[in-house]
């Protein structure tokens, strides 16, 4: 009985460390962004927007791969150029859209961009990993040929 319990513990901490460690982490959004730069700066807006958006692209969120991460691409006066998850959104301007505190979270990551050319911002929005819910989001954004590209982690 006892070798069958900690058998269990064992295997339950086996899968916990699994799912931590399967779970984003700034780097890698902060790395798929620096990938999402580099491939626009090679390919040109239209191919990057295109691989952003289409579902099966490297920058699409894809539940299960890439920890779940996408790529979302503003201009600097808040309007969507292309979204890895909501493509409904593409051509939308959303300079006046707040999360749930009140907060202008895109006014603030182009505010950001400009002044540090990238950066880190904090505040709420839907997670399509976890049935669109409401979540604490931490995006990094740079600012590239007039476009805002980013990629957030949700939790705190």
């Amino acid at each position: 009985m006892r070798t069958l319990v900690l058998a269990l513990c064992l295997a339950f901490t086996s899968c916990c460390a699994f799912a931590a460690t399967d779970a984003p982490t700034k780097e890698d959004a902060k790395s798929l962004v620096k990938q999402a730069v580099a491939y626009a700066k090679e390919n040109g807006k239209d191919k990057f927007f295109s691989e952003v958006r289409s579902p099966q692209g490297k920058f699409h969120f894809q539940d299960g791969t890439k920890k779940g991460l996408y790529i979302f691409v503003y201009d600097e006066k808040g309007v969507v150029l292309a979204h890895g998850v909501r493509l409904e959104l593409t051509g939308r301007n959303r300079w006046n859209d707040k999360d749930p505190d009140g907060k202008y979270w895109i006014r603030d990551w182009t505010e950001l961009v400009h002044k540090s050319g990238s950066g880190w911002i904090h505040y709420k929005e839907y997670n399509p990993a976890d049935k669109n819910k409401i979540e604490d989001k931490m995006s990094f954004v740079e600012l590239v040929n007039g476009m805002v590209i980013g990629c957030g982690i949700y939790g705190k």
